[in-house]
């Protein structure tokens, strides 16, 4: 048995890596395009695009990890069958329960990884490509700038001007005159100043200057000095969206439980670590075909299942959010599913094509 364990396991193992590589490949094959072509473009830095195809993987694993398993199965399971080595076994007096529990072995392997990803990973990765994102746009602005030049600002509002910018947004004797409607004109002094984000906002902080207005017009003239101030340069903004809810952490998830919305992306993170177990035993059941029949009908058959459980699972997360489902049994009846009722209809057809076979 130790043997027999280890072959189907390791059977199973490979396949999976497999189907999960050539998934992952093909996902990230796409968004490299695409972000490269953002690149070319000009609306992207060349230097943020592997740092941002990388936190789409997490993204990602939390779909493929169910569809990884559920192909696995098949895989291993419709070989065995086609080459009648299931046959031989059920001979040898193993029971289906043994290959159920090598099933349900790797599904759990394959949901604490789905679990993660889907409860911690997902929501990180989001809340880094955002800022990464952000940072860039903060880069353009920099290099946009020129040491020991005057840039105009955007629609005439004033003009900048810095001996030294640095890569990491570090200037020196910085030179600032504003024309706002609230402020005629305003000028700025500092030997010191860099760029920070702060509250997803973009912010330039200047040291030790002093700041002066009323150098035009009857207003009277004023100086002030200071030790920090915080300059926001007009249309320089690089404000973040609000984060969204899918972004958000799992602990604030359960903070906000009582929000529809935020309980329905809650639901669907634990629905994907449960989801894994339940197509892996779903496959099982699909993996069955005849020594003379082909096993990749079945292959096609199990990914439609996918596909359709996959989105009837969104469609009611979106209701659920929106208020048109109740939270309770919410996410739960997906799961409840495809066990009660498309495995017995599975069942049943395999029994009615027996007796058919056998009259």
């Amino acid at each position: 048995m130790r043997l027999l364990t280890a072959y189907i396991s390791r059977e199973m193992t490979l396949s999976f890596v497999a189907v999960l590589g050539v998934l992952l490949l093909v996902i990230m094959g796409g968004e490299v395009a695409r972000l490269l072509t953002e690149a070319l473009e000009g609306r992207l830095s060349p230097d943020l695009v592997l740092q941002l195809v990388l936190l789409k993987i997490p993204m990602a694993m939390e779909i493929l990890l169910p569809l990884s398993v559920l192909l696995a199965v098949m895989l291993t399971f419709g070989r065995l069958y086609h080459d009648r080595e299931m046959e031989v076994l059920a001979a040898s007096g193993i029971a289906p329960r043994y290959f159920v529990r090598l099933v349900m072995l790797l599904a759990l392997i394959a949901a604490l990884m789905a679990g993660f990803f889907s409860l911690f990973g997902a929501a990180w990765s989001m809340q880094q490509e955002r800022n990464i994102l952000a940072e860039g746009q903060l880069r353009t602005h920099i290099k946009s700038l020129v040491g020991g030049r005057f840039t105009p600002l955007p629609s005439s509002q004033g003009v900048f001007y810095a001996e030294t910018v640095s890569a990491k947004g570090e200037l020196t004797d910085i030179f600032i005159q504003l024309r706002t409607p609230e402020k005629l004109d305003q000028l700025l002094l500092a030997p010191r100043g860099y760029f920070e984000q702060q509250q997803g906002r973009t912010q330039l902080i200047l040291l030790n200057g002093q700041v002066m207005s009323g150098l035009l017009g009857p207003e009277e003239l004023m100086s002030q000095r200071f030790e920090r101030m915080t300059v926001w340069l007009p249309d320089w903004q690089v404000t973040l969206s609000a984060l969204d809810i899918e972004a958000m952490d799992t602990l604030t998830l359960w903070q906000k439980r009582d929000e529809p919305r935020a309980m329905a992306h809650l639901q669907w993170r634990f629905f994907v670590m449960a989801s894994v177990l339940v197509l892996a035993f779903v496959g099982w059941r699909l993996a069955r075909v005849g020594p003379r029949k082909g096993r990749y009908s079945r292959m096609a058959l199990g990914l439609g299942f996918y596909l359709l459980f996959m989105q009837v699972a969104i469609a009611l997360r979106s209701q659920i959010q929106s208020g048109g489902l109740p939270v309770f049994p919410g996410m739960l009846m997906m799961l409840v599913f495809p066990l009660l009722v498309v495995m017995p209809i599975v069942h049943w057809w395999w029994l009615l094509k027996r007796r058919l076979i056998g009259k």
